[in-house]
C-alpha cells in the first residue's frame, strides 16, 4: 500500500493540527518560551520553521531602526545589535492568538518539504525576484537536508523554475519520503490519515512463468523435507529455533529514559556538547548534566539550563541536538 499526499488538504489538516497541539501546551500557560518552541513538537522541521518566522519577523523590525540623525550601519552599531538579538532571543514570550498562525504555516511548509520536496523547492526556496536560492534558508532545513544543500551548491544562477526542476529530478534519489504514518505519529495526529494521504494500490508484476524440472525424491529426502518444513517453507524463526525480536523506537527510548544524561550520550554528542555548549568544560557539562538529571520534563530541565546558556545559539544544531537527548530522558 503506497500514499499520495493531497495538496488540496495541507491547509485544513496544519490548522487542525496546530490547534489541537496550542490546546495541549497552554492549558494552564499564557506564553510560551523560545526553549519550548525548540520542543514544541516532535518533529524538527515544525519546531525550526517557527523560529526562522520568529528570526525573520526580528528582522524586519530591525529594518525599521533607520534615522536620519544616527548611523545604524556603523561597526560598533552592528555588533551592538546582534548582543541585542541574542539577549531578545532569551526573552521569546509568544501567547496563543499569535502562536498558532505561525505554527500552522510551519505545518504547511514542513508536510509540503517532507513528502512534497519539489514543490517546496519551487513555491517556498526559489527568490524568483533575485533568480536564487537564499542560502540562509539552509540552516532551518532538517530535513532531506542532504538533498537541499547539493541543491544549492550545484544550482548556478540566474535560476529559472524549469531550470530548477530539472535539476531537481535529477537529484530526486536523494530525497528520501518517509512513511506518512511516521510522521504523523510524531504530530500525534495518526487518525488524521486518510484527510492529508490517499491510499494507492500498487499493483504488483506478474512473474514470468519458471520451468522447474521434476526431480523425483527419495524417501529419506521426502522424510527430511516433511520434518523441516511441515507448515511450509522454512522461516528465520525455524532456523534460529526461536522468535527474534527487534525493539522498536519506542521501546529503545524507553529504555534510554531510565538512565542518567550523561551516560545516554553518544560519543559524538559528548564531544560536541562539550565543545560547543560548555566551551571545552568536561566537568561543567557533568555538573549541568547531573543537575538536568533532577527535572521531570524537557521543559523544566531547559529552564534549569538558563544559567549557563547565555551564549548557546537556539538555531544551532547543536542546540537541536540537545534538546532531542533531553526527550530520550524525559519523554
Amino acid at each position: 500500500m503506497s500514499y499520495k499526499l493531497k495538496q488540496e488538504s495541507i491547509s485544513s489538516f496544519s490548522t487542525a493540527t496546530a490547534a489541537t497541539i496550542c490546546t495541549e501546551f497552554f492549558a494552564g500557560k499564557d506564553k510560551i518560551s523560545g526553549e519550548a518552541i525548540m520542543s514544541l513538537t516532535d518533529v524538527r522541521q515544525v519546531n525550526s520553521f517557527i523560529i526562522e518566522a520568529l528570526f525573520t519577523q526580528w528582522q524586519a523590525e530591525m529594518a525599521r531602526l533607520r534615522s536620519p540623525y544616527f548611523n545604524y550601519e556603523a561597526e560598533e552599531v552592528q555588533i551592538a545589535l546582534k548582543e541585542f538579538m541574542n539577549t531578545l532571543s532569551e526573552h521569546i514570550s509568544i501567547g496563543r492568538g499569535h502562536l498558532e498562525p505561525l505554527l500552522t504555516r510551519a505545518i504547511e511548509a514542513t508536510i509540503l518539504l517532507t513528502f512534497a520536496p519539489k514543490t517546496y523547492v519551487l513555491n517556498y526556496w526559489f527568490d524568483s525576484k533575485k533568480e536564487s536560492l537564499p542560502k540562509g534558508k539552509l540552516r532551518y532545513i532538517k530535513t532531506h537536508v542532504e538533498g537541499f544543500k547539493l541543491i544549492h551548491d550545484t544550482a548556478k544562477t540566474p535560476i529559472n523554475p524549469a531550470y530548477l526542476g530539472n535539476l531537481f529530478d535529477s537529484m530526486s534519489s536523494h530525497f528520501d519520503i518517509p512513511e506518512p504514518q511516521e510522521f504523523l505519529q510524531k504530530l500525534k495526529s495518526e487518525s488524521k490519515l486518510d484527510l492529508l494521504f490517499k491510499k494507492e494500490q500498487t499493483a504488483e508484476p506478474t512473474p514470468s512463468p519458471v520451468f522447474t524440472p521434476e526431480i523425483e525424491e527419495t524417501p529419506e529426502a521426502k522424510n527430511t523435507v516433511a520434518a523441516k518444513h511441515e507448515n511450509g517453507k522454512e522461516t528465520v524463526n525455524d532456523r534460529f529455533n526461536g522468535t527474534s525480536h527487534t525493539p522498536t523506537l519506542a521501546e529503545k527510548l524507553q529504555k534510554n529514559s531510565t538512565q542518567a544524561l550523561e551516560k545516554s550520550l553518544t560519543i559524538n554528542e559528548r564531544i560536541m556538547f562539550t565543545k560547543t555548549l560548555f566551551e571545552g568544560d568536561q566537568a561543567l557539562m557533568s555538573k549541568v548534566l547531573e543537575e538536568l538529571d533532577t527535572a521531570n520534563s524537557v521543559d523544566e530541565a531547559l529552564a534549569k539550563t538558563q544559567p549557563y546558556n547565555k551564549k548557546w545559539d537556539i538555531e544551532g544544531d547543536e542546540m537541536d541536538a540537545f534538546i532531542q537527548v533531553l526527550k530520550r530522558r524525559f519523554n
